[in-house]
């Protein structure tokens, strides 16, 4: 058994409610109703109820009234045993009516106030379903019933305020379509903002719906801006950020980034190759390989990239080694063979003197100067007639360029010589 006003329980002999006071009425309550929106605690409850026991309450003074006028009456009676028995039985039938018309009464307010909350429970079960106008038609359904109920104008306001958030969520939609990103990032802050801080059941699907347009609203932004990128960070970076995103868009923008990553990474070592810098080269597929981990278009590159590495050097390497004995070749020439003797020419005139004249050429890479030949002439017998010692004009001379010396050797008096250079010196430049 439980008190009309508080809903305390009490022991079947009270007849004073020990939590507030009030006279008690014995009222079975065997059920609560559901809450589909947000409940307003015991004040829902006792507002309904208050209303109930107030009648009760009249009824029970009525009761009390009646069994006082009949104790009256019983005195009388005891004392006047001549009284009509018609005015007991008038007094009685008085009663019942009242007491039947009390029942009656209370009867009818108890069902109101059952309507009443049955309609909100319908009303907030229509808003959980997304069947708004159905929801407010059977809120307005309950307020004719009892005006003044204060849930019911709560509950309708908060469904007012989903269809006003509803319709937002309708336009950010059209703006997202018709590409007005900065229209649409405006109304996702408001949509935002009215949602904040609402924690009922009702705003659960507006909620979702929320999620799924930020997330649109920031494809649709990070996809306008994937053409404006030129590094790989930058393409990192916005790769970090649609991998927390989920859905048929986000996967096929993270493609479209990976595939970005990769053509530049590309791009770039393919240059660096060029001029070969294969350091340079590995160094730009490992920073696109910290993105996108394993990927086998990077990989294969990094081994394509390796393997003309390992030939350039090996090609370099035989180069350096050729290159080595050429400049020791020439080396050796330009020490030992730099001189060429192209021709001599000798005259012997009346005097028996004999006139040489020649001309040399320089066969090494370097230009040379002060080139000096020792000299002997020979008899036909091969005997030594005489030696000497000649400079050759011009004194610098560049490399393939020619050189003349003229030398007199007297007394000779035989056409019948030979002129051999024994030796021939020369600096390099």
């Amino acid at each position: 058994m439980y008190c009309h006003h508080c809903i305390r329980s009490f022991a079947d002999d009270a007849r004073f409610c020990s939590q507030c006071g009030r006279r008690l009425h014995y009222i079975n309550v065997t059920e609560e109703k559901p809450a589909l929106l947000p409940q307003n605690g015991d004040e829902e409850t006792a507002a309904l109820e208050s209303a109930a026991g107030t009648i009760l309450e009249s009824a029970a003074g009525i009761m009390e009234g009646t069994t006082a006028a009949q104790s009256v009456v019983g005195k009388k009676t005891a004392r006047k045993a001549s009284m009509n028995w018609l005015l007991t039985g008038g007094l009685v039938v008085s009663a019942a009516a009242m007491l039947i018309l009390v029942y009656w009464t209370y009867q009818y307010e108890i069902d109101r106030n059952e309507n009443v909350l049955r309609l909100q429970s319908e009303a907030k079960a229509a808003a959980l379903a997304g069947e708004y106008e159905q929801a407010l038609s059977l809120l307005s359904e309950g307020m004719a019933i009892r005006p003044d109920f204060a849930p019911l104008a709560a509950d309708e306001a908060i469904i007012e305020h989903v269809m006003k958030l509803e319709r937002m969520s309708s336009d950010l939609n059209r703006m997202l379509e018709k590409g007005n990103f900065a229209e649409a990032h405006s109304g996702l802050d408001q949509l935002k903002g009215e949602l904040g801080g609402r924690k009922e059941p009702v705003y659960d699907r507006l909620k979702g719906r929320l999620d799924e347009l930020s997330m649109e609203v920031t494809l649709l932004s990070l996809s306008d801006r994937v053409d404006e990128l030129t590094s790989i960070k930058e393409y990192g970076e916005m790769l970090n950020v649609v991998n927390g995103l989920i859905g048929e868009e986000a996967a096929a923008l993270r493609e479209e980034i990976v595939k970005g990553i990769r053509s530049l990474a590309t791009r770039n070592a393919e240059t660096l190759m060029n001029r070969k810098n294969f350091t340079g080269a590995l160094a730009e597929v490992s920073r696109a390989l910290i993105w996108v981990k394993e990927d086998a278009g990077l990989l294969a590159l990094q081994q394509r990239i390796k393997q003309e590495q390992a030939k350039y050097e090996a090609a370099e390497q035989t180069r350096i080694e050729r290159a080595m004995q050429e400049a020791a070749a020439e080396d050796l020439l330009n020490q030992t063979e730099a001189v060429k003797v192209e021709s001599t020419e000798q005259t012997l005139d009346e005097f028996g003197d004999l006139t040489i004249t020649g001309v040399l050429r320089n066969v090494a890479t370097r230009a040379i100067y002060s080139v000096a030949l020792d000299y002997s002439i020979l008899s036909a017998e091969g005997e030594i007639i005489a030696k000497g010692h000649i400079t050759a004009t011009p004194n610098y001379v560049e490399p393939d360029e020619e050189m003349s010396f003229t030398e007199t050797v007297y007394g000779v008096h035989s056409e019948d010589t030979e002129m051999v250079i024994d030796h021939v010196t020369w600096y390099l430049d």
